[in-house]
């Protein structure tokens, strides 16, 4: 991994706010989040673990380029490839062991942004910053949900066309059987009545 900290700048700002989850906030917000540099921008090469299931840490992150698999037990779940997708949100939030691994599939570029500036803040700064930092992944939750109840309903569809089709199979495979059967004895009939 290449990691570099960034100052943020009229450019940085620009590539923040066309981030879906930044899009509503002001120049103001955004710098006031980032303040205590609490951002990176990072590099990672294909096959490289950006997050590991398991692992505690503070660091979420936002693709800027690349794609990467998001694996639960070594199984893929989803995939990341669009500018802004965010992730590592979930144990940093709640304070829990990663639930995912991240691996990237091609050079990937993202932005990490240290949760724990939000600890650093004053009281009163910090519950805003992590209401907004909730809202911000309730509507993240929201989709991926959204996204998994459409998919769960198409594997539905499909693990019913397929029961359909292997409820056809069977019968078809029980009517060869009956035949084979059929064929047997009139084969057993044929050779009794040809060895008298």
């Amino acid at each position: 991994m290449e990691e570099r900290e960034i100052t943020i700048s009229e450019r940085v700002l620009g590539l923040v706010r066309r981030m879906p989850a930044f899009a509503d906030l002001s120049d103001g917000q955004i710098i006031a989040l980032f303040a205590d540099k609490g951002l990176r921008y990072r590099e990672y090469r294909p096959g490289e673990t950006i997050i590991r299931e398991g692992d505690h840490d503070s660091w979420v992150y936002y693709l800027i380029s690349g794609q990467a698999r998001v694996l639960a037990q070594e199984a893929q779940v989803a995939r990341l490839a669009d500018y802004g997708d965010i992730f590592g949100e979930m144990g940093p939030l709640r304070g829990r062991p990663r639930n995912a691994s991240v691996v990237a599939d091609s050079p990937v570029s993202c932005l990490a942004i240290d949760l724990s500036i939000l600890d650093r803040l004053p009281p009163d700064e910090r519950r805003a910053a992590s209401r907004l930092f909730e809202e911000l992944i309730t509507d993240v939750v929201h989709d991926r949900l959204s996204r998994a109840n459409l998919d769960a309903a198409a594997l539905r569809r499909d693990l019913a066309m397929a029961a359909s089709a292997l409820a056809g199979v069977n019968a078809r495979v029980r009517d060869l059987e009956r035949r084979i059967l059929e064929l047997t004895r009139e084969n057993q009939e044929l050779r009794r009545q040809c060895g008298r």
